[in-house]
């Protein structure tokens, strides 16, 4: 069985949705992955951009719900992530994609506190986890201690949410983050050059951390 990657979507879209959104590189990665595709847990209008394309794909799903700060922390639904974590892996990396990428770290920060690490975690437009001033003092305790897993931060440079993205990068250790930008705005990328390079990225991640030649 081929080690697999769990791939958290948008907030406002679904599993089905994201799977579609990551088709180009989901082509290059599945012969040597496979990618699970999973459900957020609250129920949610579509998010920008799904209509009309993705109109008559409900339910639209969504991870948290974004009101602010103090009231995503603690996540209460991050133990129906673990279980879905524990229930449909083992997994050796995470693909997450704007608030997915937010879940994503919520999790990995988790595991990483039971001693546990995946191989890498690609998160492409990603919001932060909390939501407060970068800067300020409540910030700068919150990415305490930063994560050690390989990350791969993927920003468009056309993204509003771009300095989200940027501000995420924090949480992840800088010796072992990666950071691709590319032409676009809030969506997975679509140039086959960049994908080939993301993919090249992940596999590397996997086999360096497994000892692969």
């Amino acid at each position: 069985m081929p080690p697999k990657i769990l791939c958290l979507h948008g907030s406002g879209t679904s599993a089905a949705i994201f799977r579609i959104q990551a088709i180009r590189l989901s082509r290059i990665l599945q012969a040597h992955f496979e990618l699970v595709y999973v459900d957020g847990f609250i129920d949610t209008p579509p998010g920008p951009g799904v209509l009309p394309f993705f109109e008559g794909m409900e339910p639209y799903k969504r991870w948290l719900t974004d009101k602010d700060g103090h009231e995503e922390r603690p996540w209460p639904d991050l133990d129906k992530l673990v279980e879905l974590f524990n229930r449909n892996g083992p997994f050796v990396g995470i693909i997450a994609f704007s608030q997915g990428a937010k879940a994503a770290t919520h999790l990995i920060r988790w595991l990483e506190q039971r001693g546990q690490q995946l191989d890498f975690a690609a998160l492409f437009g990603g919001t932060v986890p909390f939501r407060l001033k970068v800067g300020t003092e409540e910030w700068a305790e919150l990415i305490k201690p930063t994560i050690i897993t390989r990350s791969i931060h993927v920003i468009g440079d056309d993204d509003p949410w771009r300095s989200e993205s940027e501000a995420l990068m924090e949480h992840y250790d800088k010796p072992s983050r990666s950071l691709i930008r590319f032409k676009g705005g809030h969506h997975m990328p679509v140039d086959p050059d960049i994908n080939e390079k993301l993919a090249k990225l992940i596999i590397a991640s996997h086999a360096e951390s497994n000892d692969y030649p």
